[in-house]
Protein backbone atom coordinates (compact mmCIF):
# COMPACT_ATOMS: atom_id res chain seq x y z
CA UNK A 1 0.00 0.00 0.00
CA UNK A 2 1.35 3.41 -0.91
CA UNK A 3 2.08 5.93 1.79
CA UNK A 4 -0.23 8.90 1.49
CA UNK A 5 0.70 12.55 1.75
CA UNK A 6 -1.36 12.73 4.94
CA UNK A 7 0.81 10.09 6.59
CA UNK A 8 4.02 11.69 5.36
CA UNK A 9 2.99 15.11 6.64
CA UNK A 10 1.97 13.66 9.99
CA UNK A 11 5.24 11.78 10.41
CA UNK A 12 7.41 14.71 9.29
CA UNK A 13 5.68 16.88 11.84
CA UNK A 14 6.16 14.18 14.50
CA UNK A 15 2.45 13.87 15.20
CA UNK A 16 0.34 10.89 16.14
CA UNK A 17 -2.88 9.87 14.48
CA UNK A 18 -4.63 10.72 17.75
CA UNK A 19 -3.30 14.31 17.65
CA UNK A 20 -4.43 14.84 14.07
CA UNK A 21 -7.78 13.25 14.80
CA UNK A 22 -8.21 15.80 17.61
CA UNK A 23 -7.47 18.63 15.15
CA UNK A 24 -10.29 17.30 12.97
CA UNK A 25 -12.60 16.48 15.87
CA UNK A 26 -12.84 12.79 14.94
CA UNK A 27 -11.69 9.50 16.44
CA UNK A 28 -8.25 8.07 15.83
CA UNK A 29 -9.81 5.09 14.01
CA UNK A 30 -11.70 7.41 11.67
CA UNK A 31 -8.55 9.41 10.99
CA UNK A 32 -6.61 6.19 10.34
CA UNK A 33 -9.11 5.30 7.61
CA UNK A 34 -8.85 8.83 6.15
CA UNK A 35 -5.07 8.57 6.14
CA UNK A 36 -5.29 5.35 4.13
CA UNK A 37 -7.90 6.80 1.78
CA UNK A 38 -7.75 10.63 1.73
CA UNK A 39 -10.42 10.77 -0.98
CA UNK A 40 -12.94 10.38 1.84
CA UNK A 41 -11.92 13.69 3.48
CA UNK A 42 -14.63 16.31 3.63
CA UNK A 43 -13.78 19.75 2.29
CA UNK A 44 -13.83 21.07 5.87
CA UNK A 45 -11.39 18.39 7.03
CA UNK A 46 -9.12 19.02 4.06
CA UNK A 47 -9.07 22.74 4.81
CA UNK A 48 -8.28 22.15 8.50
CA UNK A 49 -5.38 19.86 7.58
CA UNK A 50 -4.09 22.22 4.91
CA UNK A 51 -4.13 25.04 7.45
CA UNK A 52 -2.56 22.87 10.15
CA UNK A 53 0.31 21.76 7.90
CA UNK A 54 0.52 25.11 6.06
CA UNK A 55 0.12 23.51 2.61
CA UNK A 56 -2.30 23.94 -0.28
CA UNK A 57 -5.30 21.62 -0.34
CA UNK A 58 -4.22 20.43 -3.80
CA UNK A 59 -0.80 19.45 -2.41
CA UNK A 60 -2.44 17.78 0.55
CA UNK A 61 -4.65 15.58 -1.63
CA UNK A 62 -2.22 14.84 -4.45
CA UNK A 63 -1.69 11.21 -5.36
CA UNK A 64 1.77 12.02 -6.68
CA UNK A 65 4.79 11.49 -4.48
CA UNK A 66 5.06 14.68 -2.45
CA UNK A 67 8.08 16.93 -2.76
CA UNK A 68 9.28 18.13 0.59
CA UNK A 69 11.73 20.98 0.79
CA UNK A 70 13.28 22.60 3.82
CA UNK A 71 14.23 26.10 2.71
CA UNK A 72 13.44 28.25 5.76
CA UNK A 73 14.23 27.73 9.39
CA UNK A 74 11.02 28.31 11.29
CA UNK A 75 8.35 26.72 13.41
CA UNK A 76 4.84 26.63 12.02
CA UNK A 77 1.85 25.05 13.73
CA UNK A 78 4.21 23.71 16.40
CA UNK A 79 6.20 21.81 13.78
CA UNK A 80 9.73 22.45 12.50
CA UNK A 81 9.94 23.55 8.89
CA UNK A 82 13.41 24.34 7.64
CA UNK A 83 16.85 23.18 6.70
CA UNK A 84 18.78 20.92 8.98
CA UNK A 85 22.15 22.42 9.77
CA UNK A 86 23.57 20.05 12.31
CA UNK A 87 27.15 19.00 11.59
CA UNK A 88 26.85 16.06 13.99
CA UNK A 89 24.00 14.58 11.95
CA UNK A 90 25.82 15.22 8.68
CA UNK A 91 29.00 13.59 9.99
CA UNK A 92 27.06 10.65 11.39
CA UNK A 93 25.21 10.24 8.10
CA UNK A 94 28.45 10.42 6.10
CA UNK A 95 30.00 7.72 8.30
CA UNK A 96 26.89 5.57 8.03
CA UNK A 97 26.85 5.99 4.24
CA UNK A 98 30.51 4.97 4.02
CA UNK A 99 29.82 1.88 6.16
CA UNK A 100 26.82 0.94 4.04
CA UNK A 101 28.85 1.34 0.83
CA UNK A 102 31.49 -1.01 2.24
CA UNK A 103 28.81 -3.51 3.18
CA UNK A 104 27.28 -3.32 -0.30
CA UNK A 105 30.67 -3.93 -1.90
CA UNK A 106 31.24 -6.92 0.39
CA UNK A 107 27.80 -8.37 -0.35
CA UNK A 108 28.29 -7.92 -4.11
CA UNK A 109 31.60 -9.77 -3.91
CA UNK A 110 29.98 -12.52 -1.86
CA UNK A 111 27.13 -12.73 -4.38
CA UNK A 112 29.59 -13.10 -7.27
CA UNK A 113 31.39 -15.93 -5.45
CA UNK A 114 28.11 -17.72 -4.77
CA UNK A 115 27.07 -17.39 -8.41
CA UNK A 116 30.41 -18.87 -9.50
CA UNK A 117 29.91 -21.80 -7.13
CA UNK A 118 26.39 -22.42 -8.43
CA UNK A 119 27.53 -22.21 -12.06
CA UNK A 120 30.42 -24.58 -11.34
CA UNK A 121 28.06 -27.16 -9.83
CA UNK A 122 25.50 -26.78 -12.60
CA UNK A 123 28.04 -26.97 -15.41
CA UNK A 124 30.57 -29.31 -13.87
Amino acid sequence: MATTTLKILREINDRTQEEIANVLGISQNTYSRLERNPKNLTSDQAQKLADFYNVNIADLLTEATPTISFNDNKIENNAYVGSIENDNHVSANAAEIATLKEEIAYLRKQNEELLKMVNTRLNG
